[in-house]
């Protein structure tokens, strides 16, 4: 064979050998070298994390008097052989210098300690790099999948972990890929949304964007999927409140983003702070270790979440002492305990090896594990575990934000636009026919971003740096308009009405009211609600508007849930879901009113319109059927646009052999006058099947750009395991049948013909390292094949 073929595929193979990212346990020699010189106070110490507070001089001063006390730090890791430390002090997030100050600090003192093990700092890179002062806030986890543009999650990634890493901090506590199916919960918004598709794929991609291929790179971090599992799902809608969860649904809906983000690589896992069938999240044995660690071959480690160890003892009874519930958790699979507060997890471990009831060999897993990924980020190795001092020079760049506006403006998503209201017409507005603007979100940064945003619960505007305060929607329409031409009004608190006579002058005279209306920031427990319905201050704001003028009124929500706003439905004449669209929501807003951008976001969780029916999309036949019915607000995949988009020419072939792929071709075209963006959504019903099939499934998407009165061909490719489900016996297997695909209002039937019916309770997928080995071999045999004919 020619030699220019020998050399391309020398090259093919010398490049897989180089771009592969190795397996954690290829660095199992130098780990159990160290291991061996360890004492097992300095194990304890590896698997103790504690938080930032207790190394500070005093974590109440203001953020920027924030210091390091040595005494503090040396009996941290000396004394106690502290392995990794998180997080902020109460008082909020630091600026990139004192960072580098902090970390350095950190790694000179473990640097001299006996072994000179780095510490693995850790933090909430929930949306961005939010506790490093002036990085890049994204939109929340739910307006990110609203955009259903993996391509731009992961580039989401790739800068949340170059902003982190220029910290000088390897590892982030994200993304969340627990799937959000309980619209109650305070932590939907971390959530990627309702459908396990859209989650697998989102949270994948996020985690190549923020692993990359190499994990020494100072443009890496180490991601931490969370909360393993099942949290996403409390029974009454508050936090940290027991889920009840069947073998069945864990496995179909719960578990597959999880196995999809480990086999994409993902080195640490942060576990559910709530409890699934009576067994906490933190002592169950089943799910760490048979599930996560065996069948998934998790090679990473796993962290509680904050004090969730010792809270098996305080609050979920399951351990009558402290000492216990240490031991009940690490022998259930927890590698390292997030403390936080104190030493006592050190203190208590150590007495359970004393005595037997955590054995050796159990602690040498966990603190394995936890070298892995130490030694995968490059922190032995060289200056990597200290600050980079260059990356302040690096740290922010202006693409950064044009990336932050353009994921804010895919995943605004249109709800409402009667009579085609907007984009707003500019001409109309004027000094005597002013765009009033009113409502308790339309002036606050922290509603634009939630929790997680320089503090825990985000809800502090004084902390926001000054430079920032224009970024507000008020804000953002006085830079679009003069202020000559917008009339504002403080109407509200979110649950109070001011007197709002001015405001209800003024609306009689406008040429547009937009009321800005939603939710406060919060997250966890301090998020907890019992009315799903938005505050009723809040609704009457808008009802007494209408009562008083038939002015167009805009509904803007900025919302981390999908508050019920029945009642203004009708009397809005467009809605927009902003959902916590970061810190260009305001000018991403800006932009979509007034016709710069085509809306393109869908709904990634259904809308709902009453208290007690908080369906999912994919809900059962038996909903529908004798004499009961749906009603929702408005559906999962719900956005309209500015143009119209036609689709026809649905080819679905009639059958579909067992290991054959299934073909699917459509055409869309933009019927409209406008550019747009379209996202086309394919769903699969199984019409019938031994396990009571769901409606319709999600099984493909993709977003594609269409100028006025362009068409393209689309094409969806499907095979059996897209077609599979968990049987009766709770293995994932597929059976043969007549299913239906439906794209828009087309529709079509094929049947799945031959093949066996046996379950498969393996994996689908084989893991990174295997796919990587299996292609080389291929290659290899092949290179061979070459040289020797």
């Amino acid at each position: 064979m020619d030699l220019f073929i020998f050399l391309l595929i020398l090259i093919h193979n010398i490049h897989l050998i180089v771009t592969a990212p190795p397996s954690l346990s290829s660095f199992d020699n130098r780990v159990n070298d160290l291991l061996d010189r360890m004492t097992d106070e300095e194990k304890v110490g590896q698997m103790t994390q504690i938080t930032i507070n207790l190394i500070l001089k005093d974590a109440s001063k203001p953020w920027n008097l924030i210091e390091v006390d040595p005494v503090k730090l040396d009996i941290a890791i000396n004394q106690f052989k502290v392995g990794s430390i998180l997080n902020v002090a109460e008082t909020g997030a630091y600026e990139l210098n004192q960072w580098h100050n902090i970390i350095r600090q950190i790694q000179d003192v473990a640097n001299k300690s006996r072994l000179s093990v780095p510490v693995l700092y850790g933090i909430d890179s929930i949306h961005g790099a939010s506790y490093v002062r002036n990085a890049v806030l994204f939109p929340q986890a739910t307006g990110l999948a609203a955009t259903f543009n993996t391509d731009l999650a992961r580039q989401l990634g790739k800068i949340v972990a170059h902003q982190t890493r220029a910290a000088g901090i390897p590892w982030s506590f994200h993304p969340q890929v627990d799937i959000g199916r309980q619209k109650l919960w305070s932590r939907l918004w971390e959530t990627y949304g309702e459908d396990v598709k859209l989650v697998k794929d989102m949270g994948r991609a996020y985690t190549e964007g923020m692993q990359g291929d190499d994990l020494t790179s100072r443009e890496n971090v180490a991601a931490c999927l969370k909360h393993y599992v099942g949290y996403g799902l409390p029974l009454s809608g508050k936090d940290r409140t027991p889920a009840w969860i069947d073998d069945r649904h864990m496995l179909e809906y719960f578990l597959p983003p999880f196995e999809e983000s480990v086999r994409a690589g993902a080195v640490s896992v942060m576990v559910n702070s709530g409890e699934v069938n009576g067994i906490p999240g933190h002592a169950n044995y089943h799910l760490l270790t048979e599930i996560l660690k065996e069948k998934y071959q998790f090679q990473g480690f796993t962290v509680s979440d904050w004090e969730d160890i010792k809270r098996l003892h305080e609050r979920e009874q399951t351990a009558d002492t402290p000492k216990e519930a240490v031991r009940q958790a690490v022998m259930a699979g927890i590698d390292m305990s997030m403390v936080p507060f104190d030493y006592t997890f050190y203190n208590l471990t150590l007495e359970c090896i004393k005595d037997g009831s955590i054995p050796r060999s159990r602690l040498d897993d966990a603190v394995r594990r936890i070298l892995r990924v130490k030694y995968a980020l490059g922190l032995f190795d060289g200056n990597i575990a200290w600050p980079d001092s260059s990356a302040i020079n690096t740290f922010h760049k202006p693409e950064y934000d044009e990336t932050n506006l353009r994921a804010a403006h895919e995943g605004i998503t249109l709800l409402k636009n009667k009579d085609n209201v907007l984009p707003l017409d500019n001409n109309k507005i004027s000094e005597s026919k002013k765009l009033v603007i009113t409502g308790p979100t339309s002036n606050v940064l922290t509603s634009l971003n939630g929790g997680w945003s320089y503090t825990w619960q985000g809800n502090d505007q004084s902390i926001y740096p000054q430079n920032l305060t224009s970024k507000t929607i008020l804000e953002s329409f006085r830079k679009r308009l003069s202020s000559a031409r917008i009339d504002y009004y403080n109407s509200s608190t979110f649950n109070q009405l001011f007197d709002i006579d001015s405001l209800l002058n003024a609306a009689q005279d406008a040429s547009y009211i937009l009321v800005c209306l939603g939710e406060q920031a919060y997250t966890e427990t301090p998020g907890n609600i019992n009315d799903l319905t938005l505050d009723e201050a809040q609704l009457q704001l808008v009802e007494k508007i209408r009562n008083r003028t038939q002015i167009p009124i805009i509904t803007v929500l900025v919302e981390g849930r999908p508050r019920i706003i029945r009642r203004i439905v009708d009397l809005s004449s467009a809605i927009l879901m902003m959902y916590l669209p970061g810190m260009e929501g305001g000018q991403a807003l800006v932009d979509i009113l007034f016709g710069d951008y085509n809306p393109s976001g869908r709904l990634p969780i259904t809308y709902p319109k009453y208290n007690h029916h908080l369906s999912t999309y994919d809900y059962k036949w038996t909903e529908v059927k004798i004499g009961n019915s749906l009603d929702v607000e408005f559906e999962f995949g719900h956005g309209l646009s500015y143009t119209t988009f036609d689709y026809s020419n649905l080819n679905v072939p009639s059958t579909m052999s067992w290991d054959d792929q299934l073909n699917i071709t459509l055409t869309v075209r933009n019927s409209g006058t406008k550019t747009g963006d379209h996202t086309i959504l394919l769903y699969v019903s199984d019409i019938y099947r031994t396990v009571t099939p769901p409606n319709k499934e999600l099984k493909g998407y993709t977003k594609l750009s269409f100028s006025a009165g362009e068409q393209k061909q689309i094409q969806f490719t499907l095979n059996r395991q897209d077609l599979s489900f968990i049987g009766i016996d709770l293995t994932r297997q597929t059976e043969t049948g007549v299913f239906q695909v439906a794209v828009g209002s087309l529709s079509a039937n094929f049947t799945l013909i031959s093949g066996s019916l046996s379950g498969n309770s393996g994996s689908i997928f084989k893991s990174n390292y295997e796919q990587f080995l299996i292609l080389f071999i291929m290659n290899s045999v092949f290179l061979l094949f070459t040289i020797f004919t």
